[in-house]
């Protein structure tokens, strides 16, 4: 819009924000109208290492919307590094690319890490309690070890989404990423499909992403042991004269 590419009606729309009917008015983007979609769609893609998860790319690099249809409004929803390959949603529902990407909703996300060395039990609880970087604490949800020989393989699950994430985790505890790829969004996985492949989400999947299916959930609050009464006859006998006062006997008020 700031350079001049869109207009609403024939007059440039450089103010972002402006508003248009898709249905009456005559919007175009380098002088393609764009055209209202019949229905919300939903897809999620496997990016190759390499691809920018961006519209639009200045260097002139391969983006994600080369990979998928030309559909009018579809954009990708939240970010991926072009070294990290994996998962990445599109969409043209603005309120469900805020329901998946706002950390707010804690939709997880599963990363899959080639490291240096193999993590020992001090370093994951380290990421699991929040390792500080740069002034921010980031904290994984889930830690373990795939592979424990030579260089291993990591697997993280975090929900906050935040600029290089991983990478910056585990270069903090002593183990630098080789390669990252990203393998689940909430319910969707990368199950069949291979690098550059697509499909439509499922109508349960999005359901399951809009409702946060996956996230972290807190645990109820654990009551204290009550200490034994000390036995004795006594004893015995205030427990089986209690009994009683919790029965009702011919309407009348409990004894």
């Amino acid at each position: 819009m700031v350079e001049g590419r869109v207009t609403l009606n024939g007059e440039p729309a450089r103010e972002p924000g402006t508003k248009a009917d898709l249905g009456r008015d005559d919007v175009r983007v380098d002088g393609v109208r764009v055209k209202a979609p019949k229905g919300p769609v939903y897809l999620v893609l496997n990016k190759p290492r390499g691809v920018v998860a961006t519209r639009r790319d200045p260097e002139g690099r391969q983006t994600v919307m080369d990979l998928v249809p030309p559909v009018p409004g579809l954009f990708p929803v939240g970010r991926l590094d072009v070294t990290t390959e994996g998962l990445i949603l599109l969409t043209n529902d603005g309120v469900f690319a805020e329901r998946v990407s706002h950390p707010r909703y804690e939709v997880p996300r599963v990363y899959q890490a080639k490291v240096h060395g193999v993590p020992g039990e001090e370093a994951l609880a380290r990421l699991r309690r929040g390792v500080r970087v740069d002034g921010e604490t980031m904290v994984a949800d889930r830690v373990r070890v795939l592979q424990g020989s030579g260089n291993a393989w990591v697997e993280l699950t975090l929900h906050e989404g935040r600029h290089h994430e991983v990478r910056r985790m585990l270069e903090a505890v002593g183990h630098p990423v080789a390669k990252l790829r990203r393998v689940a969004i909430g319910p969707v996985t990368a199950r069949g499909l291979d690098p550059g492949e697509f499909r439509p989400l499922a109508d349960e999947e999005v359901a399951g992403l809009m409702r946060g299916e996956g996230r972290r959930r807190a645990e109820p609050a654990r009551r204290r042991p009550r200490p034994p009464r000390p036995a004795g006859p006594s004893a015995g006998r205030r427990r089986g004269a209690a009994l009683p006062s919790r029965r009702r006997s011919g309407g009348g008020r409990p004894r």
